[in-house]
C-alpha cells in the first residue's frame, strides 16, 4: 500500500525537476544570449564613434581621405589595463569596400602599444582609414604589429583639406583616436592587430561554415563579400558606414 506521503513526495518531486531543467536551461543558453548582446553593442558603439569622427569639421579626417578609404576600422573603449602598466586592449569591427557596397564585416582587435590616451585618461576610441589596395588581404591576416607589416601615420585633421594630398604615398593606415573630447590624429605604435574568431563565428552563426570568418581565408571572404545581407547584429557599424563615410562601392 502506498502511503499519502509517498504520493506527495511523488507529485512535489515533479515541479522541483521542471524548475531544475528550466534553470539548467537558463545556464545553459545565457552565455550566448549575453555574449550576442555585447557583440550587438560593439557593433552599435563602431556606429555611434563614426558619427563622433565627422561630427566637427575642423577635427575629422578630410573628405578626400575618406573617398580613398578602402577598409576602415572602428575600436571603441580601448582600455588601459591596470594602473598605468599591462598594456592596452579593445576590440571592434573592420569593413571594406566592394564593387557593390561595404563588405560583411569582421570582429577585429587591437592589443599593447600606444593609443594616445592623454592623461588620466582610462579609455580611447581607435578608427583606423586603411588606403592601400591590399587592405582586406592584410587585415585578413591573423596577427599583424601594425607599423611593422603595414605603415601607420597619425591621421591628418580638417574636413577640407586638399584633395590633391597623395595619402598613399604617405602610408597604408591612417589612425585617429578620441580620449576627452574631440578626435585627433594619432600615432600608434607598438600595437598588434587581431582577427576576433570567436565573435565572428557566433555574428555569423547561420552563414556556411566557409562564411563564418572562423579562419583567416574566411575572413577574407567576409571582406570581400557584399554586406547587403549582413546579420541584424552587425547592420548598425554598415549603415553608419554609408552614413558618415560614404557609399562602400569600390572602383
Amino acid at each position: 500500500m502506498i502511503s499519502r506521503s509517498s504520493c506527495t513526495q511523488r507529485h512535489t518531486a515533479r515541479p522541483s525537476f521542471v524548475v531544475a531543467a528550466f534553470t539548467l536551461a537558463l545556464l545553459v543558453t545565457s552565455p550566448l544570449a549575453a555574449q550576442n548582446d555585447k557583440l550587438a553593442d560593439r557593433a552599435t558603439r563602431a556606429g555611434e564613434v563614426l558619427a563622433e569622427l565627422v561630427a566637427v569639421p575642423d577635427s575629422a579626417p578630410p573628405n578626400a581621405l575618406l573617398a580613398q578609404a578602402i577598409c576602415v576600422a572602428v575600436v571603441p573603449g580601448v582600455i588601459q589595463a591596470g594602473f598605468g602598466v599591462g598594456g592596452r586592449a579593445g576590440f571592434g569591427l573592420v569593413s571594406c569596400r566592394t564593387p557593390t557596397g561595404w563588405s560583411m564585416p569582421s570582429y577585429v582587435g587591437l592589443k599593447g602599444g600606444s593609443f594616445g590616451l592623454q592623461i588620466g585618461a582610462q579609455s580611447a576610441d581607435i578608427v583606423l582609414i586603411f588606403v592601400n589596395r591590399n587592405a582586406p588581404r592584410t587585415i585578413a591576416t591573423n596577427s599583424l604589429d601594425l607599423g611593422v607589416a603595414a605603415s601607420v601615420a597619425a591621421g591628418p585633421v580638417g574636413r577640407d583639406v586638399s584633395a590633391s594630398t597623395d595619402y598613399k604615398a604617405q602610408a597604408e593606415i591612417y589612425s585617429y583616436s578620441k580620449t576627452k573630447g574631440l578626435f585627433a590624429g594619432v600615432k600608434i605604435t607598438g600595437t598588434k592587430w587581431e582577427i576576433d574568431y570567436g565573435a565572428n563565428r557566433k555574428a555569423f552563426a547561420n552563414a556556411p561554415e566557409a562564411e563564418r570568418g572562423g579562419t583567416r581565408t574566411s575572413v577574407g571572404h567576409l571582406l570581400t563579400a557584399d554586406g547587403t545581407a549582413a546579420p541584424a547584429i552587425v547592420r548598425p557599424f554598415l549603415a553608419s558606414l554609408v552614413k558618415y563615410i560614404g557609399p562602400g562601392t569600390s572602383k
